[in-house]
């Protein structure tokens, strides 16, 4: 590597991997109570982070290349360990979730089947669920959410994420109704309770206009 190389990156790297946590800090508040609130666990994605708006006082954004250089360069030695321990679930979800904060969709995409294949876990699947729908794929994000409610039927950031995606993708009330009712349910005291609520008003407005309708009286 050149010394201009060099001095980029020790720029690029600097700024890129502080980009990376705070895209790691905005993913880690999904996954108790979705969209953008703090959870024990970290790396786990908002719905609300489908369409986040960068910070008007933010600097220039590394570019995409950028963001795939150093999101290898992170993985690379988890990649080596990987060749020791190909089956190691918990290993390639950390994979997944290191391209995902990278925004390296596709490939974080490659490694949360393995890791699911390897051991399905609820974590996994609702990561992979956000993923799919990244890359336009929202059938295939709530069948996963589904295939971890199989696993832990009350979990509470499943049953959210099942909800914001029947409601605001699916535009279907009834089932966004019924995984939202679960959720308060499942988690009576969550911080996200009146934000729930008023979502299932909102909801249970629309009862009345088939599935799959868009309507803006009131907003889905």
């Amino acid at each position: 590597m050149s010394d201009q190389d060099s001095k980029f990156w020790s720029n690029a790297q600097t700024y890129g991997m502080a980009v990376i946590c705070m895209i790691l800090g905005i993913a880690a508040g999904y996954l108790l109570h979705a969209p953008a609130v703090a959870s024990p666990t970290p790396s786990t994605p908002s719905v609300s982070d489908l369409s986040a708006p960068a910070s008007p006082a933010a600097p220039q954004m590394p570019s995409a290349s950028d963001m795939k250089r150093m999101a290898d360069k992170q993985v690379a030695p988890m990649l080596a360990d990987l060749e020791k321990h190909p089956n190691d679930a918990d290993l390639l979800a950390k994979i997944a979730r290191a391209y995902m904060a990278g925004q390296q969709f596709q490939s974080a995409q490659q490694y949360y089947e393995k890791s699911i294949a390897a051991k399905p876990k609820v974590d996994a699947l609702n990561e992979l669920a956000f993923v799919y729908v990244k890359l336009g794929d929202l059938d295939r994000g709530i069948a996963t959410l589904n295939q971890a409610l199989a696993i832990d039927p009350k979990n509470p950031q499943v049953l959210f994420n099942l909800g914001y995606f029947e409601w605001k993708g699916k535009a279907d009330p009834k089932a966004a109704i019924a995984a939202w009712q679960a959720f308060l349910k499942a988690d009576p005291k969550s911080p996200k309770k009146v934000q729930v609520e008023q979502m299932l008003a909102q909801a249970k407005k629309h009862l009345s206009i088939p599935a799959g309708t868009k309507t803006e009286k009131p907003a889905m």
